[in-house]
């Protein structure tokens, strides 16, 4: 991303048209008004004085063009020289005319660190990653998963994430990035000094945001005009109407964006396309409401609507949420709020907006527990087949585990509770419900647990509590109260599960 000092315009943009690049990204920082333009149509320029001129990053060797482009090798340099200085226009080449995008797996997981080499700037990084990650995440079906785990070891050789956000100075921008498909050793983010002085009216998050476009594959929107001085090349396809103010547009080629860098709304449109909507669950879900459970779990519901699911469903929005009944076997709002003390803080008895959080962000993108009968990271985790065919698509895996794997397959939705193993070990829930593994789990969720029944091998919370004296001080024949121990502390203390 670059400013021009005389005008304080940004460099920033790259369009809403996939990708087919198979070059890094990025923007140039502040130059100085005395700066030459580079004249790459300059068709008497041999490609030894091509090179010359050309920015190189010191730390990297990789060669920028374009203001921000980023060619790894004197190989491809030179190919950029023949097809593209030669020929008098910017361009570069599309792979194998397909759009360059991330599959419909990796979208859903692409992960980054955040060096701890930022020092001081590191928590304002890391916040303005969270920030541009959340407006493309709002825009497409996509995920950012922020790995504070390898900031450590934030660099480009680290393979537990897909891409590393480091610190650079000197260069010749205030951040560059790159496209899907670029090897990892080249899936940086590198954010110059520069980018933390003055750049007003731009932020760090609007350069990010930027960015994140670049690491999508979206290119610059002003290479569409072909008049523009500022074009780059025919690599690109278009994915929206010609849009000035995108956030992948820069302001001084033509332009109109003159505050932050904002994802417009032909950004959104253009994201959603080729990567899908991020499509906003509603609150009757089925993956928190089942209108029979719903109806099974409360007398006074059965005595009022019977088997009526349309009653049920209306009870449920208007009343049944605010008090905060349960109406699904994946998810209990009372439990989400009791084990997750920042969204406790944050929505205290609001449970529409807990079910919302969950559905919309804990669940999809954090892979938070919703319920203790469904630990949806753990599923996934633990089967490997599932791992393989949802990914980080945790939303589907919820939908697996309810319909197929739970009722159909038996497979265990947390480490504390699993049905088969439940019905194992407690003959007569053997013989009254005959292999019907739904209503075992049933029984669980309404008698159960307050009975102090053991549900899984890892997990038996009747002897939890009476091995330690505290806990059968605490909780006495409180056996849900013990459970949620278990998970909200009892684990991160080392204590036995099953002594």
């Amino acid at each position: 991303m670059r400013i021009l000092s005389s005008t304080n315009e940004t460099c920033v943009a790259r369009i809403l048209a996939a990708a087919a690049l198979a070059v890094v990204a990025g923007c140039t920082a502040p130059v100085s008004e005395e700066r030459e333009v580079e004249d790459v149509a300059d068709t008497s320029t041999s490609f030894e004085d091509f090179e010359a001129q050309v920015f190189r990053e010191p730390e990297t060797g990789v060669y920028i063009v374009d203001g921000d482009t980023p060619l790894i090798s004197r190989d491809e340099l030179r190919r950029f020289y023949e097809q593209v200085v030669l020929k008098g226009a910017l361009a570069v080449n599309v792979a194998s005319g397909a759009d360059v995008r991330w599959s419909n797996t990796q979208k859903m997981n692409l992960t980054y660190c955040v060096s701890t080499a930022f020092g001081g700037n590191h928590a304002a990084v890391v916040q303005a990653m969270a920030t541009a990650a959340s407006a493309w995440q709002a825009a497409a079906d996509v995920r950012f998963v922020y790995r504070s785990d390898q900031n450590g070891a934030c660099n480009a050789s680290n393979t537990n994430v897909m891409f590393d956000v480091r610190p650079t100075s000197g260069q010749d921008y205030l951040a560059r990035a790159f496209f899907p498909g670029y090897p990892r050793a080249y899936r940086n983010i590198l954010i110059d000094s520069s980018s933390f002085g003055n750049i007003a009216p731009y932020t760090l998050a609007g350069i990010l945001r930027h960015e994140l476009g670049h690491t999508l594959g979206f290119r610059h929107e002003h290479t569409r005009v072909s008049a523009s001085p500022c074009f780059e090349d025919n690599g690109w396809r278009g994915l929206t109407p010609y849009d000035s103010g995108s956030v992948m547009h820069y302001p001084q080629c033509g332009g109109t964006n003159r505050g932050d860098l904002v994802l417009t709304a032909s950004d959104n449109a253009g994201a959603s396309s080729i990567y899908g909507a991020n499509v906003a669950l509603q609150l009757d879900d089925p993956r928190v409401f089942d209108a029979a459970f719903y109806l099974q779990s409360y007398g006074d519901l059965a005595a009022a609507f019977g088997s009526d699911a349309t009653a049920a469903r209306n009870h449920w929005l208007n009343a049944g949420i605010s008090e905060g009944r349960r109406a699904s076997r994946a998810f209990d709002a009372r439990f989400y709020l009791k084990i997750h003390g920042d969204l406790q803080a944050a929505f205290q008895t609001n449970y529409a907006a807990a079910i919302d959080h969950w559905l919309n962000q804990g669940l999809r993108f954090e892979g938070r527990r919703g319920a203790r009968e469904l630990d949806v990271s753990y599923y996934v985790s633990t089967y490997g087949d599932l791992q393989n065919v949802f990914g980080a698509n945790l939303r589907e895996a919820v939908n697996h585990w309810l319909y197929q794997g739970m009722p159909v397959e038996g497979r265990a939705g947390s480490a504390e509770v699993d049905v088969n193993y439940y019905l194992s070990v407690h003959p007569d829930l053997s013989a009254a419900y005959s292999g019907n593994r739904t209503a075992a789990l049933n029984h669980f969720i309404w008698n159960g647990l307050s009975e102090g029944r053991r549900a899984s091998v890892s997990f038996n919370v009747s002897s939890y509590v009476n091995h330690y004296s505290d806990l059968k001080a605490a909780f006495g024949t409180d056996y849900t109260a013990a459970f949620d121990h278990w998970i909200m502390a009892g684990i991160a203390e080392g204590r036995t599960g099953a002594p």
